[in-house]
């Protein structure tokens, strides 16, 4: 009898209070949820705030003046008069050039307590005069350390001691979708937190004519940002804020902190930046060369120069190689070779694992400190060949006018306007030195090796322009 009892109770629990329980449970969830949500979202705000009081005092406001000289045009605004009657006139009876001031804002982050600030080339570059304001509203006088035109970076310094230094972090940790911060004075206006996360990372072929590794944030990046730091979640700088693409929204880039550290560096110790080099041209692996190469996977780095006399010739690197490996790290592209060599010291030996003739081969290269950077060519007149393309044998004259070390190969005089070599990219000057891989020494040799061209074929060209070679693929319409 007590156990018939015992099971009726049983059986009424599971099919009374279960499920009314449940029931409450299902009910309260809800109210707990949004009860988690507030407690979590005000913890985030919290930790948002704390973070900004402890990178804010490293954050400081540059600004620069610096004189411009002006035509009497430009006084009512750049080339006012261009493309008017009055441009000749006041080409050749206006006032001489007049000299004003120009003022700029940047942003810049202190680096050491001595006083050191680093910056961005562009915030600092010509100036007379910097004005650096620090948290709070105090004004110190700025003079700039040193600078890197390259990489877009500066360091400038004031005198002061025992100034709030912001936390280096490591860049090459961040994950895309992480939180980031940006700090600084966008439009003048001190001060500016703006957040939003890591949205790429090794940005390049932005054509800013520096060495291109960004770091792309959605976080707010304005006029007046460049310089100021990008941080992390702990308050970290992970880079520095360098430019924006004007036509976008949420799309800004910082040169990443591991670049800047090193940079940063030697403009303190030594005022200048002394780089490593191994003395090649490279190029990306498109889907032509492959098949031009007779490679399958798209990822390396194709030696398109190597230089006389430089590390890469004496170590035995040759035009045509592909790099696919540096001390045992894989090569994605072009971009990689380079962020792999600056990380290096001038004397410090690479090993470069390549494809050569379908062949691997591993060489070591010790790298060399960086020359100065060969003057720009220029060339002359235009006719169609193929390709729209009209060429002439490069003479004794040529060759000193293009500053070309011997006298072969075949200069374009001209590119046909619609032409597939101007949709390559070609112009004027070039110098082709190389047709499907075979060395063309004077126009003969050209005419001889496009000869043997079939149509709808594609022809692999090895061009220089100004000191610097590049392979072009071209297709001959049937």
């Amino acid at each position: 009898m007590e156990v018939e009892c015992m099971k009726s109770r049983k059986d009424w629990f599971w099919k009374s209070y279960l499920p009314l329980s449940i029931m409450i449970l299902v009910t309260m969830a809800p109210a707990w949820s949004d009860a988690s949500r507030l407690v979590s979202e005000k913890d985030w705000s919290k930790g948002f705030v704390q973070l900004v009081r402890k990178v804010q005092p490293s954050v400081v406001s540059i600004r620069s003046e610096r004189t411009v000289t002006v035509s009497p045009g430009e006084t009512f605004g750049e080339d006012f008069f261009k493309g008017t009657p009055f441009e000749d006139f006041f080409k050749q009876h206006g006032e001489p050039p007049m000299k004003r001031k120009q003022m700029g804002e940047g942003s810049g982050v202190i680096v050491d307590p001595t006083g050191y600030i680093l910056t961005n080339y562009h915030v600092v570059a010509g100036a007379d005069k910097l004005t650096i304001r620090l948290l709070g509203g105090k004004e110190l006088k700025g003079t700039v350390q040193g600078t890197d035109p390259k990489t877009d970076l500066a360091v400038v310094h004031v005198e002061a001691k025992d100034l709030a230094v912001a936390m280096l972090g490591d860049s090459d940790k961040i994950q895309v979708g992480e939180w980031a911060i940006a700090i600084g004075s966008p439009f003048g206006l001190e001060e500016t937190v703006t957040v939003g996360v890591i949205s790429a990372k090794g940005r390049s072929g932005l054509g800013t004519g520096t060495y291109e590794d960004f770091i792309q944030t959605d976080a707010s990046i304005n006029p007046g940002n460049s310089g100021g730091p990008l941080v992390d979640i702990d308050g970290q700088v992970i880079g520095i804020n360098a430019m924006i693409i004007q036509p976008g929204q949420g799309i800004g880039f910082a040169i990443p902190i591991n670049l800047a550290k090193k940079i940063m560096t030697e403009l303190i110790a030594k005022g200048k930046v002394i780089r490593p080099w191994v003395g090649i041209g490279l190029q990306d692996l498109t889907e032509e060369l492959m098949k031009s190469f007779n490679v399958k996977e798209k990822e390396g780095a194709l030696i398109s120069q190597v230089r006389e006399g430089s590390p890469a010739e004496k170590a035995g690197l040759k035009v045509e190689d592909i790099i696919v490996e540096m001390d045992g790290k894989k090569v994605k592209n072009s971009q990689d070779v380079v962020r792999e060599v600056l990380k290096r010291e001038v004397g410090q030996q690479i090993r470069f694992e390549v494809i050569r003739e379908g062949k691997r081969v591993e060489i070591s290269v010790t790298t060399a400190q960086m020359p100065s950077e060969p003057m720009e060519q220029t060339g002359a007149k235009p006719e169609k060949e193929w390709f729209g393309l009209r060429v002439t044998t490069v003479t004794s004259d040529i060759a000193k006018q293009l500053g070309l070390a011997k006298a072969e190969g075949v200069v374009i005089e001209g590119v046909e306007m619609g032409s597939a070599g101007q949709d390559a990219g070609l112009r004027k000057g070039d110098v082709i030195s190389e047709v499907n891989r075979q060395k063309i020494k004077n126009e003969n040799d050209y005419r001889n090796a496009m000869e043997k061209t079939r149509l709808g074929k594609a022809v692999l060209l090895l061009i220089n322009r100004g000191g610097t070679t590049f392979f072009v693929t071209l297709t001959e319409e049937k």
